[in-house]
């Protein structure tokens, strides 16, 4: 069986997800590029390499540490509630991608490598985002309804 992490992994995934975000748009953006180039580095491309790399991971560990650690109480609704939001989130990223590639496939000038990439990738994380906001729906606010 799956062992979930301790707790205490929620918090650190709740700071390490939305930097690693941020440093993932930022270097999108190009900001890392002016940064480097403030500063006088003649070659960003490194620095912005390193960044995306580091960005993407360390939102992909958020995610990892935000979905898969246990709550205070553990028991089987929750489990049960952490099996539906994942066959939501899989159900949603399907349906996202069966839209997404029906759409690039009529398009006139499609997307490069480029692209396809940055598709792919907000594909992954629209099942991660998804799964994080149904589970913390339905135990935090669904079930505060339900017991009033």
């Amino acid at each position: 069986m799956f062992e979930l992490l301790p707790h205490r992994f929620k918090r650190i995934g709740m700071i390490i997800a939305p930097t690693g975000f941020f440093l993932w748009v930022i270097m999108q953006i190009g900001w890392i590029t002016e940064i480097s180039q403030f500063i006088g580095l003649l070659n960003p491309k490194i620095l912005n390499v390193s960044s995306a790399i580091l960005g993407f991971s360390a939102f992909l560990f958020g995610t990892y540490a935000l979905t898969f650690s246990k709550e205070k109480i553990e028991d089987e609704m929750i489990r049960n509630v952490r099996l539906e939001s994942f066959q939501f989130a899989a159900l949603l990223q399907v349906v996202f991608l069966i839209i997404g590639l029906t759409w690039i496939g009529f398009m006139k000038k499609p997307p490069k490598d480029a692209g396809l990439m940055l598709f792919f990738i907000i594909a992954i994380f629209i099942f991660w985002i998804i799964y994080i906001i149904r589970f913390n729906y339905i135990f935090h606010i669904g079930i505060y309804k339900y017991e009033k």
